[in-house]
């Protein structure tokens, strides 16, 4: 059986709005298809994301970035508007200040749910630059084991950990990817790669096959 590669955390390249140069890399690296990420800010945000799937609906798929620090119900109808336009994921960047592990936040959950999407959230430490430029940064709050909750109460949304959970907090990925088959971890450069290239005791016995 041959497997599909699927570049799974992109966002829009300043350098490359109309994704011409990316999708040429995707076709040298037969690369079927990608995920592309809102993030804050003008260039990158949701509006953006929309335009290059809709530019590319073969190749790419959306992803709209919730911040949960807004009210749970203008969060809901930011994703469920989204989703109705063919996005396929939530994006989440718990370090602005919010826990996903959240009572609060349980109708979000729900909603999500329901709608079929998957999440993929930023773990780990996020520099103050571009659109997080000025920003309270508070990296503790984009770990793992905060979305423990959701993930366990939610088995239908996939929920993954981008960078392999973040540096420290790798041994929370291996905890729940162990125990919760809605549970995984992409290995995007940065902290996603270290955990291999310095072989982080616990990685060897995950099954990736799942």
């Amino acid at each position: 059986v041959t497997m599909k590669k699927i570049d799974f955390h992109l966002h829009v390249p300043k350098e490359d709005p109309t994704f011409e140069k990316y999708l040429r890399i995707m076709d040298r690296g037969r690369v079927t298809a990608a995920l592309v990420h809102g993030v804050p800010g003008p260039g990158r945000d949701n509006a953006e994301v929309l335009r290059v799937v809709k530019a590319h609906p073969d190749r790419l798929f959306g992803s709209v970035h919730a911040d949960l620090r807004r009210p749970v119900r203008e969060s809901i109808a930011l994703v469920r508007r989204y989703a109705e336009e063919g996005f396929r994921c939530v994006k989440l960047f718990p370090n602005l200040g919010f826990d996903p592990n959240a009572e609060r936040l349980e109708p979000f959950w729900a909603a999500v749910e329901k709608l079929g999407l998957m999440c993929l959230s930023h773990c780990g430490w996020l520099a103050n630059t571009g659109a997080f430029a000025g920003k309270r940064i508070e990296s503790l709050l984009a770990t793992p084991m905060y979305f423990e909750v959701p993930a366990r109460r939610h088995p239908k949304i996939n929920f993954i950990f981008a960078h392999f959970g973040g540096g420290w907090s790798y041994l929370e990925t291996v905890t729940l990817l162990s125990r919760l088959p809605n549970c995984y971890a992409d290995t995007c450069p940065g902290w996603g790669k270290w955990v291999f290239a310095e072989r982080m005791p616990g990685v060897a016995s995950l099954d990736f096959r799942k």
